[in-house]
């Protein structure tokens, strides 16, 4: 089982791996765990990994080789709803049937020790990810160069309503609309004080002299998606 301990995992490797120890748990306690699939189409992988989606998430499972352990991420878009690890198999299915039941993230929280809320988790759930994201850029410190971009574009008043994320210096925007193809652009800052405004759906990037300038291209690029 892609070099993983027998001794750690007897149960799984009774079953014939990861996948199909957690369906014959959830089987037994009579609960529904939904489709579970791997991203591997074939191999070892498809022993030691599991992902299920839900209507808050996509749960990924992973197997530690050093120690009985079930790595647990739930990600959102752009962010994690919930991570954690823990030895009992039980534990991990009755955690991931209540979250695809729509289980809160204080309860879930509170019923769940071993997992961890993510940083936005809370603000997705009561709809306030957008301001909470924008508040988090502008005063983390770890945000301290990027700072006077952030500002400006937050200050700018055109932006406001888009989730904004920052990646090696480039803020990027987008749209929180779940649909195919939702609105987005990045700004990134270059030598001498211009800048590169980009937008997926155009071929190539526009180069201007000025924060200013990066920001009405950006806005209009957005309201060109619409």
């Amino acid at each position: 089982m892609d070099a993983l301990d027998p001794c750690l995992y007897p149960d799984l490797f009774a079953a014939g791996g990861l996948i199909s120890a957690m369906e014959l748990a959830a089987a037994k306690k009579n609960l529904d765990l939904g489709r579970l699939y791997s991203h591997y189409a074939s191999g070892p992988g498809l022993l030691a990994t599991a992902e299920l989606d839900s209507s808050h998430g996509r749960a990924s499972i992973q197997l530690g080789s050093q120690s009985r352990t079930f790595y647990v991420a739930i990600q959102g878009q752009g962010f994690a709803w919930a991570e954690g690890a823990t030895d009992d198999l039980d534990d991990l299915i009755e955690a991931l049937t209540a979250w695809r039941e729509g289980i809160s993230v204080d309860d879930f929280a509170g019923r769940f020790p071993f997992m961890m809320p993510g940083r936005l988790a809370r603000a997705n759930e009561s709809g306030d990810s957008v301001p909470a994201q924008w508040n988090w850029l502008r005063t983390a410190e770890e945000f301290s160069e990027e700072r006077p971009l952030v500002e400006a574009a937050y200050a700018d008043g055109r932006f406001g309503h888009f989730f904004p994320t920052l990646s090696h210096g480039t803020l990027r925007l987008r749209s929180v609309r779940r649909e195919q193809g939702s609105q987005e652009v990045s700004i990134t800052p270059l030598s001498e004080g211009s800048y590169r405004v980009e937008n997926p759906r155009l071929l190539d990037p526009t180069v201007v002299d000025s924060l200013r300038e990066a920001l009405t291209v950006a806005s209009e690029a957005l309201a060109s998606n619409e």
